[in-house]
């Protein structure tokens, strides 16, 4: 029967209509599609489009099956077959023309559907209906600081429906992500998984104040809620609370405001303040941070008792001093601290409170080491999230922390909890990232940090993070050019640093040099002088300059640029007097190893053994040792293998050392100048035991072949 129905077909030519007009309907579709795109068009124009010119496909079926078109030109119904008349057969031809009818038809539905390339438009069925996204609020005047504003009463947005508790509210980078985008609505909520979405504007006009919110269904557009609200610029806080409980209304869920103290006699001129330095704060370019700090200090001085005003003020200048290196390292410590404490007196129960406090601690355990950073740093994570568990900062800051720490399957498990809070979280994804190099997945780890680099062009962490995992992965040549963008771009003086160190170990000294002359704040610039000098191999000069240096400033790295030009020159008591100015717990029985900071005690115990103090040294060592145990199903970061190495080639034990060195280039390690101490390996004081072995110099000499294959890909590529 099926046989027969299929001939029946062949003859009444409906194969060859159907596959004709299929094929051809395709193909003006994906003209349409493009044509409405490049116009701007909005996207259910062509979804439109490509529904309409499917329904046609029955209608042209089944004129067919009914009428013919006769040798003379005319259109006559089909006539039946002739009893006995020999039945059509299916032709190579109508085969394929019958299966382009059918992969047409299904690529049509699958388009509709949004199942292709990631452009779904209708939301899948996992998408939590009580679930919201807060769009920035757009700007409609030129008075000074709106845009802050607006930034800063869309967080306190945010904040106010995050307060929820069957509420799923995206984070505020992810929604930040579509400032300035003209994004599909459908779109916007396909990407960050939420079914509803709150816009609006904002016109600020002397001491009027113009805000206008509307919720959203992603799923067809529906306006469920909407209101304008004309007041002064004092009712700025009556505002964002009244919109939270708006849409908390409309979704039908309760808004909840324990533990969010109402300030209804507030200065409107302070909450005006708090909200835009807030927002300040959040960017981390220069000038927005130094007018947050500003900010933030006025408020101090407006709300002697408000805690995120103290907060916000220690962490504006715990960043300025560490990332941009132009505020002195000392005096920020010192304020900031002080600010912080001042906070948790005031608000122990604030989460912000608690983050401000650990970025702080983070601040000093990179720069000055210890592991009372790390305990004060993990004690404030856990503050922060047990008063509130799904702040995406908080969660990405303790996965990069259990990272560090070598907790890969916990670091991972924070870091996707992260993501699902904020999917386009940048720092989230890259602690994302972190996790999975530690655990090993280093091809899902670079999708990560690439998919960082696409969504955000201009974030340079973004790009040294994938330069770091091409580093670790052994391919300079391949990290290079995302470092000479940072470079190129004035990026952050530590990350230049970093390019630096790619150059020299490149053999290309003057482009390190070239790299390092971008840097012109204090104090990064002094520092960077110093670096040539160990360069150079200048260390009295280093020495001499660090000294200098030290006496005219609290700053950490004067104290580890005396050590290493005096432990370079044999000055070891001057060495481990810097040391000690600084790092005093490394000189005791307690000493304990900060996985932050584990080259310079490194350096210690070998100056300390030299001098006989083989107790103290030895138990350093094993403090080191210790942090970089391998542990079942992680991956071994080379630069803890080569601190191992390290190890054993100060304690004589040979075969120990050359196994790590071996396993290291077998795991991706190139880079054969160590950057802490900017000498080769092979001409590192703690390797002399292992030098001349024939295993360790076919190593390294193998590590300076690769480099020289690596520089001679880099200056092809320039040459084109």
């Amino acid at each position: 029967m099926f046989e027969g129905f299929l001939a029946e077909l062949k003859r009444r030519h409906v194969i060859r209509v159907a596959g004709v007009y299929s094929v051809a309907a395709w193909g003006v579709f994906q003209v349409v599609h493009t044509i409405f795109e490049t116009l701007g068009l909005p996207k259910w124009t062509s979804t439109l489009a490509l529904a309409l010119l499917v329904l046609g496909l029955p209608v042209v079926l089944v004129v067919s099956w009914v009428f013919e078109r006769t040798p003379k030109g005319d259109v006559a119904v089909t006539p039946e077959l002739a009893e006995g008349a020999p039945k059509p057969t299916l032709s190579r031809m109508d085969m394929l023309l019958l299966a382009a009818m059918v992969v047409v038809v299904g690529l049509a539905g699958a388009q509709i559907g949004g199942f292709l390339g990631g452009k779904a438009t209708i939301l899948g069925s996992g998408v939590p209906d009580k679930s919201v996204a807060v769009l920035p609020f757009v700007v409609f005047s030129s008075q000074k600081d709106s845009d802050y504003f607006a930034d800063g009463l869309t967080e306190e947005v945010i904040n106010s429906l995050a307060q929820v508790p069957d509420l799923k509210v995206t984070g505020r980078t992810s929604a930040f992500y579509f400032k300035g985008k003209n994004e599909d609505l459908r779109e916007v909520g396909r990407r960050l998984g939420v079914a509803h979405v709150v816009e609006g504007s904002v016109r600020q006009d002397g001491d009027r104040l113009r805000v206008t919110a509307q919720l959203i269904s992603v799923k067809d557009g529906f306006h469920l809620w909407s209101k304008t609200y004309d007041r002064s610029a004092g009712d700025a806080f009556a505002i964002q609370s009244e919109i939270g409980a708006a849409v908390a209304e409309a979704l039908k869920t309760k808004l909840d405001m324990k533990g969010k103290p109402a300030r209804p006699n507030r200065d409107p001129q302070a909450y005006a303040l708090e909200i835009t330095s807030r927002a300040q704060l959040r960017r981390l370019g220069v000038d927005d941070l130094t007018a947050a700090k500003a900010g933030f200090e006025k408020l101090m001085v407006m709300e002697p008792d408000n805690a995120e005003a103290y907060a916000g003020y220690a962490q504006a200048t715990i960043t300025l001093a560490q990332h941009q290196m132009n505020v002195d390292f000392g005096e920020a410590t010192r304020v900031s601290q002080a600010a912080v404490d001042k906070a948790i007196k005031l608000n122990p129960n604030s989460s912000q409170v608690w983050l401000a406090k650990a970025v702080i601690s983070r601040t000093l355990g990179v720069r000055i080491g210890g592991a009372q950073y790390d305990r004060d740093l993990e004690q404030s994570l856990q503050r922060a999230l047990a008063l509130d568990p799904h702040n995406s900062s908080a969660l990405t800051q303790l996965a990069a922390r259990l990272v560090v720490t070598g907790k890969a399957a916990e670091a991972e498990a924070a870091a996707r909890k992260a993501v699902a809070v904020d999917p386009l979280s940048r720092t989230a994804v890259m602690a994302l990232g972190k996790a999975l190099m530690r655990t090993g997945k280093l091809d899902e780890a670079e999708k990560q940090f690439r998919s960082v680099v696409a969504l955000y062009p201009d974030f340079a962490e973004g790009k040294y993070q994938l330069a770091m995992l091409l580093i670790e992965r052994g391919r300079l040549d391949l990290a290079e050019p995302w470092l000479k963008a940072v470079v190129d771009a004035g990026g952050e003086p530590f990350i230049v640093f970093q390019a630096a160190w790619v150059y020299n170990n490149l053999g290309l000294p003057e482009d390190a040099h070239k790299a390092v002359g971008t840097i012109k704040e204090s104090p990064g610039r002094e520092l960077a002088i110093a670096g040539d000098m160990a360069d150079r191999g200048d260390w009295a000069g280093m020495l001499a300059y660090g000294k200098a240096l030290e006496a005219k400033s609290k700053e950490p790295f004067w104290p580890i640029v005396v050590f290493q030009g005096a432990m370079m020159t044999g000055r070891d008591d001057e060495a481990l007097a810097a040391v000690a100015r600084l790092r005093p717990d490394l000189f005791t029985p307690q000493a304990s190893i900060s996985a932050d900071d584990m080259d310079m005690p490194l350096g210690v115990a070998h100056v300390l053994r030299r001098n006989g103090q083989t107790a103290q040294g030895d138990r350093l060592l094993d403090g080191i040792l210790k942090v970089t145990e391998p542990v079942p199903g992680q991956r071994q970061p080379n630069a803890w293998r080569m601190l191992r190495a390290r190890i054993y080639g100060e304690r004589g034990q040979t075969e120990q050392a050359i196994a790590e060195v071996e396993a290291a280039y077998a795991g991706g390690w190139r880079t054969g100048l160590l950057f802490e101490d900017a000498v080769w390996l092979d001409k590192e004081p703690t390797m002399v035991s292992v030098r001349d072995n024939p295993r360790f110099k076919a190593v390294m000499a193998k590590v300076r072949q690769d480099l020289a294959k690596q520089r001679a890909a880099v200056l092809a590529t320039r040459a084109r």
